[in-house]
């Protein structure tokens, strides 16, 4: 066959389309085979690699019902345009413009949920960035919708549209061309376990790096929203909050913090900052604190997280993670913008030491002037930081 009658197969869309869902088939046929007859569902990757550009997206395995998972599998494929993918893979040349089309997924609870990022020559010709998200009810097939998770859709956008608008704009570049916050894209979102992920198209936000825009949301910050019956979508997630005494809540903030975490964020202390910026992007240049730098990151699971290394001004290569302070989290109940300094005395008694921040020193470490209160567990330094109104408005966790 000649190189010209080669690539005529390779762009005529009834022959691709044939070709994706024969290998999408075979793939399965091969998971269902080294699975020996087990039930379990698992995700296999079905990837296409031309030098340095390859197109990898998500395949069902091993469901019950192959007619349920033949249709989730055509649905990533049609949405996620990995025809059109393929057809420009087959065009590239080396040395130009590229395309990388990689994802990442979430897979529990009857529930699988991913996204498929774009990157590189897209199907108009030019370069950008697409995301495509999509979440799956594995008993139906069907893909989910905000109603799956929010009682109340439209009461849901509104509070989660309010607090990009008053928390998130202040981190973003003044250059920004694209960078409306609203509409939220309601209908392009993926679940994991910590949370939900709106991702936006490039023509109403779009970062410097080139990629998309996204706003991450976790679930304790949605809890007022979510559908609360025990057979709903959240139920299942584990999304909906937990019932602890304090006893058994400050037992688990003592063991993650003596583990150099906090709940849902994604640095760990000791962690390489190479690796965390390779994945996560940086946002901006990082600022100054006394005695180290504040490190914004680009991923939407990064909003109103800042984490913290050393205040070497030769770069990150050699540094590593020496603490995190989100504006947004949960320690199993003692939540930010909620929870006040009397309830988490209340819980896990007198801390080591108390320091008043006022003036300068709030100035410096760019908090409004208030409160902190350190514990120590498992040489771990937890920070609870009350503002002026006595609410918990960041927990910092350092080395």
């Amino acid at each position: 066959m000649s190189a010209r009658k080669h690539r005529f197969l390779w762009i005529t869309p009834l022959f691709l389309c044939c070709l994706l869902l024969l290998n999408a088939a075979a793939s399965v046929q091969g998971a269902d085979a080294a699975q020996a007859g087990a039930d379990s569902v698992t995700v296999t990757a079905a990837e296409t690699v031309a030098g340095d550009n390859s197109v990898r997206y998500p395949q069902l395995a091993g469901m019950e019902n192959e007619e349920i998972q033949q249709t989730i599998n055509n649905t990533i494929v049609v949405r996620a345009k990995i025809a059109q993918r393929l057809v420009t893979l087959s065009t590239l040349n080396s040395g130009g413009t590229g395309l990388t089309v990689r994802y990442d997924d979430y897979l529990a609870n009857g529930v699988f949920s991913t996204v498929i990022d774009a990157k590189g020559i897209m199907e108009n010709g030019r370069s950008g960035q697409q995301y495509t998200a999509l979440s799956f009810d594995l008993a139906t097939g069907r893909l989910l919708t905000a109603a799956d998770l929010f009682a109340d859709v439209d009461a849901a956008v509104e509070y989660m549209e309010t607090t990009l608008e008053d928390t998130y704009l202040d981190e973003l570049s003044s250059y920004l061309v694209y960078a409306e916050l609203t509409p939220l894209p309601v209908d392009n979102f993926a679940l994991d376990a910590d949370g939900v992920t709106f991702y936006y198209p490039a023509d109403q936000f779009a970062l410097l790096s080139g990629y998309c825009g996204a706003a991450q949301f976790n679930y304790d910050e949605l809890a007022d929203y979510l559908l609360a019956d025990a057979d709903a979508l959240p139920a299942r997630l584990g999304a909906l909050p937990e019932t602890l005494t304090d006893a058994e809540i400050k037992a688990k903030i003592e063991e993650t913090v003596a583990a150099g975490e906090l709940p849902r964020v994604r640095a760990k202390i000791g962690g390489d900052m190479t690796a965390l910026i390779d994945r996560y992007r940086m946002l901006r240049q990082p600022d100054q604190y006394p005695g180290g730098r504040y490190y914004q990151l680009e991923a939407p699971m990064f909003r109103q997280v800042l984490v913290l290394s050393d205040a070497l001004t030769s770069g990150y290569a050699n540094s590593n993670v020496e603490g995190v302070m989100s504006m947004r989290t949960s320690l199993y109940g003692i939540q930010t913008g909620v929870s006040t300094r009397e309830r988490w005395l209340q819980v896990l008694g007198e801390p080591d030491t108390s320091v008043a921040f006022d003036g300068d020193l709030a100035y410096d470490y760019g908090l409004p002037e208030g409160t902190a209160d350190y514990y120590t567990y498992g040489g771990h330094r937890l920070m609870l930081y009350a503002d002026e109104d006595g609410i918990l408005y960041a927990v910092r966790l350092t080395k």
